[in-house]
């Protein structure tokens, strides 16, 4: 069994909020970063691999028990299992070969086997190794853009700066991934290969912009790719699109993705759609917008999340029309907050 260490950096294209018990920001926690490879792994699991995932509970909680698929009546446990294999093997296997293959055996899925689930203990530990972090100030906040469609203050105030002017974020981690030799090889590997030109959503606020990110592993070259059209093989899964020439004009306050998710939430006039495309209580968004990126041209992207783990789904027609909504911001449309 042999250990294996990669260094996995996360790129912010928007910061990282991973959030505590009491929904502050004042440390990155690798619990919450975990979570979230998680949720990619069984999107990659289901989706590119076409393999069993987790089965959920009405709530959306993983359900996976080892328990519920032993029999200890017919001697057919994992322990159990893991030890007749050993013998007929004779020690000539990897002990991790022989677990998955114990665990195969009882069918639990992939993303358990790594990730862990009731009974058995994750397979992968996250070691955080550097971070940058700045405080974002409420006084450098935009809350009035688009200038007459939007007033996000209130809203921002009592849920992003309740607890003072001020809130940490995190733009660049530096992650060590502890696992051994053969989890790695036989999963993890192809995961992050596959991840890496991609952006995907990492930790909590991901509806006020936060935790859009790019992975690459060490040792890898960055991406010069425009990561909108770089989707092949989960173009059902993300829908994206990078809006360039935002008319925001010469400001230097941030404008933060829910101004820009609140605009469209407003400009769609029906109420079935407000409440399936951008969520109610207890259901997550399927449109998620980044921050202001000046350093991009004034751009936004527009993200369309059709989680393969629910039954809303956003078509490419809607996705078009909320496109078309920030296209009327920008530059060459004339803007309407000009």
């Amino acid at each position: 069994m042999s250990k294996k260490e990669v260094v996995v950096y996360i790129k912010a294209i928007t910061p990282l909020w991973t959030g505590d018990a009491w929904r502050e920001n004042c440390s990155i926690r690798p619990s919450s970063l975990l979570g979230s490879l998680r949720f990619w792994f069984s999107v990659y699991w289901k989706v590119i691999k076409n393999g069993e995932v987790e089965k959920l509970d009405k709530n959306g909680v993983i359900a996976d028990n080892i328990h519920e698929f032993e029999k200890p009546e017919e001697d057919f446990t994992f322990k159990q299992i893991v030890l007749n294999r050993l013998l007929d093997e004779k020690d000539s296997e990897d002990i991790d070969s022989v677990m998955d293959r114990a665990l195969e055996e009882l069918k639990v899925s992939v993303p358990s086997r790594l990730f862990g689930c009731t009974g058995w203990k994750s397979r992968i530990d996250i070691e955080i190794k550097s971070f940058s972090s700045k405080e974002l100030k409420k006084r450098d906040v935009e809350f009035n853009f688009p200038y007459g469609q939007v007033d996000s203050s209130g809203w921002l105030k009592r849920v992003l700066f309740q607890h003072g002017c001020k809130v940490n974020k995190y733009e660049g981690v530096e992650l060590i991934i502890k696992t051994t030799e053969y989890w790695w090889d036989k999963y993890l590997a192809d995961f992050f290969e596959f991840f890496k030109d991609k952006i995907i959503l990492v930790g909590g606020k991901l509806s006020f912009g936060f935790g859009m990110v790019n992975i690459k592993l060490g040792g890898d070259s960055d991406s010069t790719n425009d990561t909108s059209s770089n989707y092949s093989g989960i173009d059902n899964v993300m829908l994206v699109r990078s809006i360039r020439g935002i008319n925001y004009g010469g400001d230097k306050r941030e404008v933060l993705g829910f101004n820009f998710k609140y605009y469209l939430r407003k400009n769609e006039n029906n109420r079935k759609y407000r409440k399936k495309y951008f969520g109610k209580k207890g259901k997550a968004s399927s449109i998620y917008v980044s921050h202001l990126l000046k350093n991009k041209e004034n751009s936004v992207y527009l993200i369309g999340l059709n989680n393969p783990f629910s039954e809303r789904q956003i078509s490419e027609y809607v996705f078009n029309k909320y496109a078309g909504f920030l296209l009327e911001l920008s530059e060459n449309r004339g803007g309407q907050n000009a």
